[in-house]
């Protein structure tokens, strides 16, 4: 219980080569035709669009670092965080998320972004499902819909694999991408530079692109376990990458993570601070949101609240994204 409320944050190591060949499972048995091995698997497809969710660290394993995929821990928290993430998504797309072997928050503990990419990089084996997931969720389940990848923290880094190796790999489903939206982890311009396939967003419809920030409160101070130069960040109520001001008032609504009940308007203004690359929010009360792991984040980061603040606007923005992709591409 010691570290059940703090798990919904963390992170991976940015893009590298992953040692598996994503097509190892063409004639072989997946282990994601087992329906128990999916954290959620919708019932009947009643949208025109797919989410495919990677959730953060939600480990918290008292005898290793690592959880594996039948963890029923790891299983039973994050079906609570699915809720306050992708959930987000669920009124315009069907949601497919895998159960895949991560980390335990006490391996990032005191650590900095260069020892969090050496230390994660050795997690072949959660790759290597997400992986397979993908595969089996391409050949049978995706039929061909526009799909958005969605992630945070721990899930994000996990997702740069998917984009910079996986997609660049699968052109034939790279081309139904209608955005990433890789939240809670270092997006960065020397990212994007090694994979001249991938591009950022620029506003709040373009398509194939990706969408990536950090919360912090105007008081950040103390350890930053995610800073790194060079970082690339959007405005999730503007859908501006400047430092125009969005005051809450364009906030369509703010989730409550204890009652899952929306707020609306919602209780965070957003503003870019471009020398940090993150988001500032200034309306929060600083003690009751930031996140209470001082020893990866230290005080004023909320970013275990990266999609509850913004949940509706990242709903509403992804049907636009949708919207617009689908139209575009009848125009062909």
């Amino acid at each position: 219980m010691r570290k059940f409320f703090l798990i919904t944050a963390v992170f991976l190591i940015t893009a590298g080569c992953i040692n598996k060949s994503s097509d190892t499972n063409t004639a072989e048995y997946n282990i994601y035709s087992d329906k128990s091995n999916w954290l959620n698997l919708p019932d009947n497809i009643t949208h025109n669009a797919d989410v495919f969710y990677i959730y953060p660290t939600v480990c918290a394993s008292d005898t290793s670092n690592k959880c594996s995929i039948d963890n029923m821990q790891m299983q039973n928290s994050a079906k609570r965080v699915i809720k306050l993430q992708a959930d987000a998504f669920s009124k315009y797309a069907n949601i497919f998320a895998p159960y895949y072997t991560q980390y335990d928050i006490d391996v990032f503990k005191y650590s900095n972004y260069n020892d969090i990419q050496k230390t994660i990089k050795d997690n072949i084996q959660g790759l290597n499902e997400i992986y397979d997931a993908l595969d089996y969720y391409f050949k049978n389940y995706n039929n061909g819909r526009p799909f958005i990848l969605v992630s945070h923290s721990q899930g994000s880094a996990v997702m740069q694999y998917v984009l910079s190796d996986y997609m660049k790999k699968h052109t034939e489903y790279y081309k139904n991408m209608v955005a990433a939206y890789v939240i809670g982890y270092p997006v960065t311009k020397e990212f994007i530079a090694e994979n001249p396939h991938l591009k950022f967003a620029d506003s709040a419809d373009d398509t194939g692109v990706i969408i990536a920030f950090e919360v912090q409160s105007p008081n950040k101070a103390g350890i930053d376990a995610l800073y790194t130069d060079n970082r690339l960040v959007i405005n999730p109520l503007n859908w501006k990458k400047d430092e125009t001001y969005a005051s809450k008032e364009e906030n369509l609504g703010s989730l409550n993570q204890k009652t899952l009940e929306i707020t609306s308007p919602g209780i965070a203004d957003a503003k870019i601070d471009l020398k940090k690359g993150v988001v500032i929010c200034s309306t929060l009360d600083e003690q009751k949101y930031q996140i209470p792991i001082p020893s990866v984040f230290g005080t004023g980061s909320y970013h275990g609240q990266s999609f509850q603040l913004y949940y509706v606007n990242l709903g509403e923005n992804a049907k636009e994204r949708i919207d617009n992709f689908i139209k575009n591409k009848k125009m062909k």
